[in-house]
């Protein structure tokens, strides 16, 4: 992005491969839509399934919920899991799914050494979010933003959440803005976030099971270049049993190991590029690394 809000650390999806819209009040080169979707968040079907009721429907449907005599405006959502379970995916879905700006503010490029800086910085993520609307603040890392004051060891991180709650506090006037976060720790954020109102919902992302093994692993090899004839439904049930453990993250590089062991073959091989597929000793091989 160019002019000012390519500078920010905190503009909210640099090199993302976002795309812009005109449909909203922002300006076009403003506004960020990623172009991630449900189908992206392979086996998290209760997570996605969860975020689509808490953030999809009040943010599409605002209008039915006011028929009912309720507010469209959730609770903020923390999404909770181990490291590689698609949690920063998941939010990047769910705001392409409702075609809203998306503001990720990352808990270390958010802190700085000088005095009110941090506090400016979220004040600005909200207001770029409210002239954007509908968007979606995610803040990746929470617990590196938020950590509990209790025992917070400088004056400056109890500022921040302290800024952090004023904000959250002031999202009923923010029509159209919703908050997620994502954090592996969410017992170290302050509590006074997880009041009602504030993050009072958690989502728990699990290490996929077998089934969701095999829908990752489909996913990840679908665009791959592979040897004529391979048996992937064979080859996928067996991967999927072997890896029992593994996160999305670990099945991904699972699949660009394989590539890589292809490409090096070939190479050594001296072979021309129109040569070139992955056959099945080298995904096992890959597998036989994790």
């Amino acid at each position: 992005m160019g002019g000012e809000e390519g500078k920010s650390p905190l503009a909210g999806g640099e090199g993302m491969g976002f795309t812009m819209s005109t449909a909203h009040s922002q300006p076009a080169k403003l506004r960020r839509i990623p172009p991630a979707t449900y189908a992206d968040v392979c086996g998290q079907n209760e997570a996605v399934e969860a975020v689509r009721d808490l953030i999809e429907l009040p943010m599409k449907h605002a209008h039915l919920f006011a028929a009912v005599g309720v507010s469209a405006k959730p609770s903020g959502v923390i999404l909770a899991g181990p490291p590689g379970t698609g949690k920063t995916l998941l939010a990047r879905a769910v705001a392409g799914e409702c075609a809203a700006h998306l503001e990720i503010v990352s808990g270390p490029e958010l802190l700085s050494p000088y005095v009110g800086a941090t506090e400016q910085a979220l004040r600005e993520v909200f207001e770029r979010a409210g002239r954007s609307t509908p968007s979606l603040i995610l803040f990746d890392e929470l617990d590196a933003i938020a950590p509990s004051r209790a025992t917070a060891d400088a004056h400056h991180q109890q500022s921040m959440v302290a800024q952090l709650l004023a904000l959250l506090d002031g999202l009923q006037s923010r029509a159209g803005v919703f908050v997620l976060a994502t954090t592996n720790r969410p017992k170290s954020i302050d509590a006074a976030l997880r009041r009602p109102g504030r993050f009072d919902r958690v989502v728990w992302m699990k290490l996929p099971d077998e089934v969701g093994r095999e829908a990752i692993l489909r996913y990840y090899l679908k665009p791959l270049k592979l040897e004529p004839g391979m048996d992937i439904d064979a080859l996928v049930a067996d991967l999927a049993t072997a890896t029992d453990g593994a996160s999305g993250a670990d099945l991904e590089y699972l699949c660009q190991t394989a590539a890589r062991l292809c490409v090096k073959e070939v190479v050594a091989r001296g072979e021309s590029d129109s040569d070139t597929a992955i056959a099945e000793r080298h995904i096992r091989l890959a597998a036989g690394g994790q």
